[in-house]
C-alpha cells in the first residue's frame, strides 16, 4: 500500500485556509489579483507548514527540462574508484543545483556512436536543456554535433571551434614548469611520461608542453599511454625504459597511473625516491596516504566542475555571468599547486 505525501501542495495550503488553489498559486508566484494581506496570510502559512516550490512544475514553466546532461565513455566501476572524475561531477552537481537543475549521468562503454545517439535521445525528448563535455579529442566531433542538435554545452577543456559554448580551461603551460622546475630540484636528471589515453586533446598538450620543457633544460625523455587506472599505470609503466638517465622521475597524467608504476617500480626492486621520483598530475587523498606518499599537482577538479556547471546554467538562462563577469564564455583557472611529498624526497 503506498503511503500519501505529506510534503505540503498548492492544494493542501488552499485547504489549510480555505482559499481556492489558483489563489494561493497567484500568492506564491508574485501574481496580481490577490490583495496585499491575502498574499501575506499565504506566504506566512506557506512558511510555517515548510512549503518549497516543485522543481519539476518550476521547469515546466520556464520551458526548460531543469536537468543538465553528461556522458562518460568509461566503464562506471572504474569512474566510481577515479578520484579526479568523481570530484568534476560532484562539483557540476554543486553548481547546477545551486539553480534548481539536476544532473543527468550516463555511462556508455560502447564508444563515441552510442555517446552521439544518447545525445540525440536527449535532444528529442527535451530531457536535459545542456551538456557538460570531458575528455575531449583531436577534432572532436561532438561540439558540433551539439550545436545541430540546439543544445546548450560547456567543457572543460583548450577546445577552439566555430561553436556557441562556454568552457573552463587549465593552466596547462604553467602547471607543466612548475613540475619540471621540482624535478630539476630534486636533482632528476631524465622524465618519464605517463600519459593518460593517447587519443585525448589535453594529453597531446601534456606530451608537447613536457617534451619541449626537457629539451629546453636538456633532460631525456620517453612516454607511453595507459588507462585512468592502478592497472593502466601498471600497464604503461612496463613499456618504459627507467634507464633513460641515471636518475629519472616518472610524471604520470593522473593519481591511479602513477600509484600503478609507483608500485610496479617497487616491486623491481627501483628505490623511490632514491633512484626514481613519481609524480602525478592530479591530487587526491589516495596519493596522499600511500607510502610513500606520491608529489601531485593540486588542480582543484571541484571548483573546475562547479564553474563549468555554474557557466553552463546561466548560459542557458541569458544570465550574466556574476561571478566571473570579467570572463564572459571562458573562464582560465589559475595555475596548480604542488605539494611535495616522499616520493621525490620532499
Amino acid at each position: 500500500m503506498s503511503r500519501k505525501s505529506t510534503r505540503p501542495t498548492v492544494a493542501t495550503i488552499a485547504g489549510d485556509l480555505g482559499i481556492s488553489a489558483a489563489t494561493v498559486s497567484y500568492a506564491l508566484n508574485g501574481k496580481a489579483g490577490v490583495s496585499a494581506a491575502l498574499r501575506e496570510r499565504v506566504l506566512e502559512h506557506a512558511r510555517a507548514v515548510g512549503w518549497t516550490p516543485h522543481s519539476g512544475a518550476q521547469a515546466l514553466r520556464r520551458g526548460r527540462s531543469g536537468n543538465i546532461g553528461l556522458v562518460l565513455i568509461r566503464d562506471a566501476k572504474e569512474v566510481s574508484r577515479e578520484p579526479f572524475y568523481a570530484s568534476v561531477t560532484a562539483g557540476i552537481e554543486s553548481a547546477i543545483s545551486a539553480h534548481g537543475y539536476e544532473l543527468m549521468v550516463r555511462f556508455v562503454p560502447g564508444g563515441g556512436d552510442q555517446e552521439a545517439e544518447v545525445f540525440r535521445t536527449w535532444a528529442r525528448q527535451r530531457r536535459v536543456d545542456g551538456v557538460v563535455l570531458l575528455d575531449l579529442a583531436q577534432d572532436d566531433a561532438r561540439p558540433a554535433l551539439l550545436e545541430s542538435l540546439n543544445l546548450e554545452f560547456g567543457l572543460l577543456g583548450h577546445y577552439q571551434g566555430p561553436e556557441d559554448f562556454v568552457k573552463v580551461e587549465s593552466a596547462e603551460a604553467a602547471d607543466a614548469r612548475t613540475v619540471i622546475a621540482h624535478l630539476l630540484e630534486r636533482g632528476y636528471d631524465g622524465c618519464i611520461q605517463l600519459s593518460g589515453p593517447a587519443e585525448y586533446a589535453h594529453e597531446m598538450r601534456r606530451r608537447a608542453l613536457i617534451q619541449e620543457l626537457c629539451l629546453e633544460h636538456g633532460l631525456p625523455h620517453t612516454w607511453a599511454a595507459g588507462r585512468y587506472s592502478i592497472e593502466g599505470g601498471r600497464s604503461a609503466f612496463a613499456q618504459v625504459d627507467c634507464s633513460v638517465s641515471s636518475r629519472p622521475a616518472i610524471i604520470a597524467s593522473s593519481d591511479l597511473l602513477a600509484i600503478g608504476a609507483l608500485r610496479s617500480a617497487q616491486e623491481a626492486g627501483i628505490d623511490v625516491p632514491r633512484q626514481l621520483g613519481v609524480i602525478s598530475w592530479d591530487d587526491s587523498l589516495i596519493v596522499e596516504v600511500i607510502s610513500p606518499a606520491i608529489t601531485a599537482l593540486s588542480r582543484r577538479p571541484f571548483e573546475m566542475g562547479h564553474s563549468v556547471g555554474d557557466l553552463l546554467v546561466r548560459r542557458i538562462e541569458g544570465r550574466r555571468n556574476e561571478a566571473h563577469s570579467d570572463v564572459g564564455t571562458v573562464l582560465q583557472v589559475a595555475e596548480a599547486t604542488l605539494n611535495p611529498r616522499a616520493s621525490t624526497g620532499g
